[in-house]
């Protein structure tokens, strides 16, 4: 790869909340007759935070997720950056705009499209009620789209009581902007079109996107799944999905570090011929270009996509043609990718020749960028395994003495002995076929996720979460979190501290 050099971690600097934009009552709104909903509306309960609910078969208890709250039931409609909503559907924004703190402001300046509106077929008539509204995630004063903001935000949303997804560019019809569509639960002036993006064949309560699909099959829902709240259920919506599971779409499922080998090996390449349907496989070059010579970033992006591991489907960082000739010290990838709350960058100026990596071992799930010297090359991989006696290895393209490259398995280095591993011999010594990382080099490592098996990490408490999912967003189990955290009351707080025990449910 070309040369590049060192990149500090971008940390993300303060993330501001917006001032509120001013309300306007509507004075006389004309009315949308209340319609059936799943269940009776009642006043808003006053508990925000319930205790554990009725049983379930796994865990012997039905857990509210963090932050759930009752929205209030006031309909009086108000304007809001010249948008028309109903009170009730204000403070939920209000409400996921507290649990959220970052740069969109959705109470204002951020809502493109309120209620009691008509935006044409590509709204599916979902704005004629009440309740339904649309969020920018254009950058405020800018043009480029917040993607590590997105899931954050729906997360949020969700929280606070709506269906909520990413519209993307041209989703809806050709030409459409992308935006946050979000659906208030329960609002009593939804139109039949909102209710049907809750509970249709298509709804957000059956996992799906609540967009019509041409096909007649409906298309998941990217985002994990829906938030169920207790308040939610009294009026009659429950998960109807046949699993139930619901997952933040922007952490790593259970198991990765067991199917992050096996995902990597597919993509093994015993000659010139196979390395290079493998490059053509990832397709990260128009005109069927792609070439195994210098396939090291999308090749890791591929491996961390397959497995899973990337943290957002949408944007930049899945398009695997931004990882070709990634360069942090010029043009910031792949690091610009990832979302700088989750990621920490570890920059090494020593040679990796001589780093002990005994004192700072590599993780399973880290992205590490080589830094060339004189001649040499830059380097980028994913560490695909790490065994019990601490060895690292990783699957990654590697030119052959006769000139062609092949994509092979190797171990990086043993702990126990410095002379064994690509990192001390192969890609320091030989300059025929190109050295490595005598320069240097990074390591892309998710914050808590990424650390060894059993050390501890503290997290905390975001929206949605339940003491299972935080189990499970970590590798480890319920019981371990319980022994590490003395006294633990549930439901969890959003903002509550935990000690987290990683990776110790394999």
């Amino acid at each position: 790869m070309p040369g590049a050099h060192v990149l500090r971690a971008g940390l993300l600097a303060a993330l501001l909340l917006g001032a509120c934009n001013s309300t306007d009552v509507d004075p006389s709104p004309p009315r949308i007759s209340p319609a059936t909903t799943p269940a009776s509306h009642q006043a808003a309960s006053t508990q925000t935070q319930p205790l554990l609910l009725e049983p379930t078969s796994e865990s012997g208890f039905r857990e509210e997720p963090a932050g759930c709250r009752a929205p209030l039931q006031d309909y009086t409609r108000v304007r809001v950056n010249g948008k028309w909503i109903n009170r009730r559907t204000l403070a939920m924004l209000e409400y996921a705009q507290s649990l959220y703190a970052g740069p969109i402001d959705v109470r204002g300046p951020a809502l493109t499209q309120g209620s009691y509106s008509n935006n044409g077929p590509a709204s599916f008539g979902t704005h004629l009620g009440g309740g339904a509204v649309d969020i920018s995630v254009i950058r405020p004063g800018g043009s480029d789209v917040l993607y590590s903001e997105i899931e954050r935000l729906v997360r949020a949303l969700r929280v606070a009581g709506f269906a909520a997804w990413l519209r993307d560019w041209g989703e809806l019809s050709e030409g459409s902007g992308i935006h946050i569509h979000a659906v208030a639960i329960g609002d009593r002036e939804l139109s039949d079109s909102a209710r049907e993006q809750l509970t249709g064949p298509f709804g957000y309560f059956r996992g799906y996107s609540g967009v019509p699909a041409a096909s007649g099959v409906p298309e998941l829902d990217h985002h994990g799944g829906p938030i169920v709240c207790q308040w939610m259920r009294e009026q009659g919506y429950e998960d109807l999905r046949p699993q139930g599971e619901t997952w933040p779409a922007d952490w790593p499922r259970p198991g990765w570090r067991d199917r992050l080998p096996g995902v990597a090996a597919t993509y093994l390449a015993e000659d010139q011929a196979q390395a290079v349907a493998q490059a053509r496989r990832i397709d990260f070059l128009q005109g069927g270009y792609e070439d195994p010579s210098n396939m090291c970033g999308p090749l890791a992006g591929a491996i961390l996509r397959d497995a899973g591991l990337l943290p957002s489907r949408v944007g930049p960082l899945n398009d695997l043609h931004n990882y070709w000739l990634a360069n942090p010290s010029t043009n910031k990838r792949p690091w610009s990718f990832f979302p700088p709350q989750q990621y920490e960058v570890f920059s090494f100026h020593e040679s990796i020749r001589t780093f002990d990596f005994g004192a700072w071992p590599l993780q399973a799930g880290d992205f590490v960028y080589t830094h060339a010297g004189r001649g040499e090359y830059d380097h980028m991989f994913i560490v695909t395994e790490v065994d019990a006696a601490g060895r690292t290895y990783t699957v990654t393209n590697q030119q052959q003495p006769d000139g062609s490259y092949r994509i092979e398995r190797f171990m990086l280095y043993d702990p126990q002995d410095a002379a064994l591993g690509v990192m001390r011999d192969l890609w320091v010594r030989s300059a025929r076929l190109g050295r490595t990382g005598l320069a240097g080099f990074e390591v892309l490592r998710r914050v808590g996720v990424g650390q060894a098996r059993g050390s501890a990490y503290r997290y905390t408490v975001e929206p949605g979460d339940t003491l299972a999912l935080v189990a499970a967003k970590f590798d480890t189990t319920p019981h371990s979190i319980e022994r590490a955290n003395l006294d633990l009351a549930l439901p969890l707080r959003v903002g509550q501290s935990l000690t987290v025990l990683v990776g110790l449910s394999g």
